[in-house]
This record gives C-alpha cells, structure tokens and sequence, in this order.
C-alpha cells in the first residue's frame, strides 16, 4: 500500500516534459521494418490487381440460397453508414474525458486527463481501423451495385483494387483491437479508474465489438471478401507502422497543458528500450492476428453453414467484451 501511495505521489510531482522523441533504437527498428514492408509492397499489390481486383470477387456470395446480391449490397452498405455515423456523430458531438494509464515508475510522462472531442477524436488506432473498415463496406457495396446493374458503369479496376487492399487491413485489425481491448486495456483501465470507464460506453463497445461482427459477417456469411493468405501481410504492416509515426507526431496534441501523452501505454516513448521492445511485440502481435485472420478464412473454406455459425461465436466469445 505505501509503495503504491509513493508511485502516485512521485507521479503527481513530476513536471511536464516539453519533448518525448522516441528513442534511437525505435527508430531505428521502425525505418528497418518500413524498408522491408516497402520491398514487398509492390508484388502484394500487383497480385491483388492481376487475381483479385474483378467483379466476380465483389458478387459472390458465400450462401445464394439465403443472401441474394441485393441483400449483399444493403448488408455492407447498412456496415459502412453506421460506421460512418458514429464517426460523425462522435467527431461533432462526442466529449469523452480519459485517464491515462503509463508504467510507473519508468514512465517520464505526467499523468493527465485526455479530452477526447472534435478531431482528436479521429486519433486513435481504434477510430483509423473503424474509419477504414467503414469505407471498405462502402466502397464494397458501390462496386457489388455497379457490378450487377444493368446500365451502369463497370467499377475501374484501380477502385475495386483499393476496396480488396482496404479490407485486408482492416479486417484482421477488427480482432487485434478487440483482443488488445478485452485483455489489455480494458483490465488496465478498469484498475485504475474503476467501473466508470470508456470502455463500457455504447460508442466504445460499438467500435471494440461491433466491428468484430461486421468483419467475421462478411468473411463468414456474406461474400467473404479475400485476405488472401500470408503474402498480403505487407498491407497491414505497413498500416501499423504509418500510426506508430502518427502517434510519436502527435503526443503533444492530446494535452498541451501538460505536455507530451500518449493514449495507449505502449506507446510512451520515454520507456526507452522497453518501448523499442513494445513496438516489436506489436508487429509480432499484428502479424499474429492477420495470421489468425486468415487463419478463420482457411478453415471456413467449404464448411458448412452450422460450422461457420460455431466459428463466428468462437471468435465473438473470445476478443469481445461487454461488460466487467
């Protein structure tokens, strides 16, 4: 108990930092891994457009049976308008005030409230991954329209290209985010700010949970859009690692009162060597969990209706959270 009361007191001493450059060895690691990611990037791609990138893939549909192709169209476009719609309304009206949590003692950041309102609402790797998640069923939902309509114009190959790329990034992230929520965030916040936490809010569990069902819908039940294995992982590396140089950019905007912050503890760059090593476990974890992704693609491959039914509560017991 006193060493617990000495940490909150040496927190609440500590002054403002007027920098928090990451360190060399961060940086170092992240050009590495931008340099291998940038190698590979362009055989990823041009695969997707030779193979991927035609309106056969946007058309089928995992059960004809039961899902016709105009209920193809509205399942993925009701996805994208409520993503969009939460974006919006918590861009324009939300005000969601959260604690930080960092590892103390090594943590060199101070402690403050983060208001989470207006663009800094659009910060988090959470609202990136809904953002993209949300134009990808949308773009997927033109294109499938465009594709079966009489009359209108074909989808350009460069689009359906960048709808296939969009979801490849942002499905497998649907169960990274809610795993990191459930098992990390959740129990860290919990701790610290008690049963009044952001996590239980009707917006968070929307974007922690929602998305989760949105993606294994569509990769389980609707057309199944492709992942397309292992040599598509340049994709979501590459999106991690662009937040990992938007989050070192942007530590001063959360809270300028109290200099730099960073929303998620992993991300405090004054950790030093242990945040070199955090960022090489992220990589380590995003690659496991577009594995895992691609993983529930194999599996669902043939199957029938009832196993993919016992696949999709699987995963929803397993990387969602509704409540303490």
């Amino acid at each position: 108990m006193a060493k617990s009361s000495s940490k909150q007191s040496t927190a609440k001493e500590m002054k403002p930092l007027e920098n928090a450059r990451p360190p060399l060895s961060a940086v170092a690691v992240v050009v590495a891994l931008i340099a291998v990611t940038g190698q590979y990037l362009p055989t990823c791609t041009d695969e997707i457009l030779s193979t991927e990138a035609v309106t056969d893939t946007f058309l089928r549909r995992m059960y004809p049976s039961y899902v016709s192709v105009n209920v193809l169209i509205a399942t993925r476009l009701c996805f994208g308008l409520l993503c969009a719609f939460v974006t919006l309304h918590s861009v324009f009206f939300a005000c969601v005030k959260i604690q930080t949590v960092y590892m103390r003692p090594q943590s060199k950041l101070v402690d403050t409230t983060i208001t989470m309102k207006g663009r800094l609402y659009l910060y988090p790797f959470t609202c990136w991954s809904w953002i993209i998640l949300g134009v990808s069923f949308l773009l997927s939902a033109y294109v499938t329209w465009a594709s079966s309509t009489d009359g209108a114009s074909p989808p350009p190959t460069w689009l359906m290209m960048l709808t296939l790329c969009l979801w490849k990034i942002s499905a497998p992230m649907t169960l990274l985010i809610g795993a990191v929520v459930k098992y990390a965030l959740w129990p860290a916040t919990l701790k610290k700010v008690g049963p009044g936490h952001v996590f239980k809010s009707l917006r968070s569990q929307l974007q922690h949970n929602s998305n989760i069902i949105m993606a294994m819908t569509e990769l389980l039940f609707l057309g199944g859009m492709p992942l397309g294995g292992l040599q598509n992982l340049p994709l979501p590396l590459a999106y991690g690692l662009s937040y990992v140089i938007f989050s070192w950019a942007t530590m001063k905007h959360w809270n300028p009162e109290t200099g730099p912050a960073a929303i998620y503890f992993f991300m405090d760059t004054t950790l030093g060597w242990k945040h070199t090593v955090s960022l090489i476990a992220l990589v380590g974890v995003l690659s496991l969990f577009y594995t895992i992704t691609c993983g529930v693609e194999q599996l669902a491959d043939g199957r029938s209706m009832e196993i993919h039914l016992g696949i999709f509560i699987s995963i929803v017991l397993l990387a969602c959270r509704f409540r303490d």
